[in-house]
């Protein structure tokens, strides 16, 4: 038995992609060792997608950048299964994960009907063949995080939470003193603009819990997180983060990543038009007539629709936490999102007209669209290109994403999140240090070839709107091209 465990001690690729396949064993490499995670699927706090979407690649730069010198000393060998063999290669050739294959591909039972040789040789015109290509760009962003890991840019500086705190109690207590002292109709609507702003602001510190990036403690940040999130914002945490942590890993990827898919009101995309099946959804998103008729004027109606954002946002919280019942504090989250819905609730009852609650319910949601605005800048302008799993970890989020220029006074609007690109290259580090850290990712990109995308607030909005005016011509294109076609057929 023991000499059976030691040839067994270093697989192929071939070797790994028939055990993914036929085994089922949910195999992901980390510094050329072989860890196999079906026990630890289940209780994954970042979710289990997030494990499926690395299953046959080397996840090295991925693992690293979400978890702790703690967690991969203590809890990753647990899952240690094997080496990868690279008597013949210095570096493991990542292979595709079995969900993100092509969901084309199917049985007659309409089953996915994957082979081995599916994961090895899965492609297509756009993916990078050899990996070898971004190997100086790895070694060049290890180095980066290393070096960013000394100058302290990974320690919280509470300092700047204490400011940030100051700046809530401040709107929490204007919301609280124009509700109370209210005795016309507009004092409530002013109310109701500091609540707006007040959850505007608080996104940003349970953003941070989402990330352990406050105390670095699951169960306390977790619990902040709840208490900001759900309590305060009625929006499930636990949600946002199972959302988020994919968004992280697939970002701007039609079929994988949620915060690019809102058929039927924006397509950043014309693949789109194909009704591509998502993973995380797991279903296929249609593109209906009606769809095509709203993306028409979606570079219209974007900032509009970024006014009832909110809505959406508690919407998915809820749905979430109907399905998913293994959720993490899942009683806590419901427990917490009814106390946010009593005092809310109570606000709204208190307000003498029921045209005042509805304006002061709208008002106060739509107040909070520059921030649904500041995240989708950062990525519904930049590629959605498959370049396969051979692309590199920093080369990725580069490509997907985009930073906003601001002065620096106007941080606290933006919450220090204007630096996507550089939070989704180190996404552990504390939003408080993204300023000084985009000197030294600059420095990097240029040094590896890749680009920095950096964009005014204005100029970014004017890529994202001019991206979304692309699709929708496009769409006008086509309805243009069949009406001729018709002509011509009819005659």
């Amino acid at each position: 038995m023991n000499n059976d465990v030691v040839e067994k001690k270093k697989y192929t690729r071939e070797e790994i992609a028939q055990r993914i396949i036929d085994n089922g064993d949910l195999l992901v490499i980390h510094s050329n060792k072989i860890y196999r995670l079906n026990a630890w699927i289940k209780h994954h706090p970042g979710g289990d997608m997030v494990i499926l979407h690395m299953v046959g690649k080397d996840a090295t730069d991925e693992i690293n950048a979400y978890h702790s010198d703690h967690i991969l000393r203590t809890k990753l060998p647990l899952f240690y299964f094997g080496d990868v063999d690279t008597e013949n290669c210095d570096d493991f050739k990542s292979l595709i994960p079995p969900v993100q294959c092509d969901y084309n591909i199917k049985d007659i039972n309409n089953n996915r009907l994957l082979t081995p040789e599916t994961l090895l040789h899965y492609n297509n015109e756009n993916m990078i063949q050899d990996s070898n290509e971004h190997k100086h760009i790895i070694e060049a962003y290890r180095q980066l995080y290393s070096k960013l890991r000394f100058l302290g840019l990974f320690d919280c500086n509470y300092f700047e939470y204490g400011r940030e705190c100051i700046r809530y109690f401040i709107l929490a207590f204007l919301a609280i003193y124009f509700f109370v002292t209210a005795t016309k109709a507009w004092h409530y609507n002013i109310s109701a603009v500091f609540l707006g702003a007040f959850w505007h602001q608080l996104t940003f510190t349970a953003h941070d819990a989402g990330h352990l990036a406050i105390t670095h403690s699951y169960r306390i940040d977790s619990y902040i997180g709840i208490f900001i999130a759900n309590v305060l914002g009625g929006i499930s945490i636990g949600w946002w983060k199972y959302h988020h942590n994919i968004h992280h890993l697939v970002t701007n990827s039609p079929e994988h990543d949620p915060d690019i898919q809102h058929l039927p009101f924006f397509a950043v995309t014309p693949r789109f038009f194909q009704s591509v099946y998502s993973t995380y959804h797991k279903r296929i998103l249609s593109y209906t007539w009606a769809a095509s008729c709203i993306i028409r004027f979606q570079h219209f109606s974007y900032y509009i629709i970024m006014c009832f954002a909110r809505f959406n946002l508690q919407i998915q919280s809820y749905i979430y936490l109907y399905k998913r019942t293994n959720g993490p504090y899942r009683y806590v989250e419901i427990f917490a999102l009814l106390i946010y819905w009593y005092w809310f609730l109570y606000v709204l009852w208190v307000i003498p007209t029921y045209t005042e609650s509805f304006i002061y319910l709208m008002l106060s949601y739509a107040v909070t669209m520059p921030l649904h605005v500041q995240i989708t800048l950062s990525h519904f302008g930049m590629s959605t290109e498959d370049l396969g799993p051979s692309e590199s970890f920093p080369a990725k989020m580069l490509r997907t994403t985009m930073d906003i220029a601001c002065p620096t006074w106007l941080d606290f609007f933006h919450g220090g999140l204007q630096y996507q690109a550089v939070h989704h290259l180190f996404p552990r580090m504390p939003r408080h240090n993204f300023r000084k850290a985009s000197y030294y990712v600059k420095q990097f990109a240029d040094e590896v070839g890749l680009t920095y995308h950096v964009y005014g607030f204005a100029s970014g909005n004017m890529k994202v709107l001019n991206v979304l005016k692309d699709v929708a011509m496009q769409i006008k294109l086509m309805r243009d091209v069949a009406v001729t076609s018709n002509i011509y057929t009819d005659h």
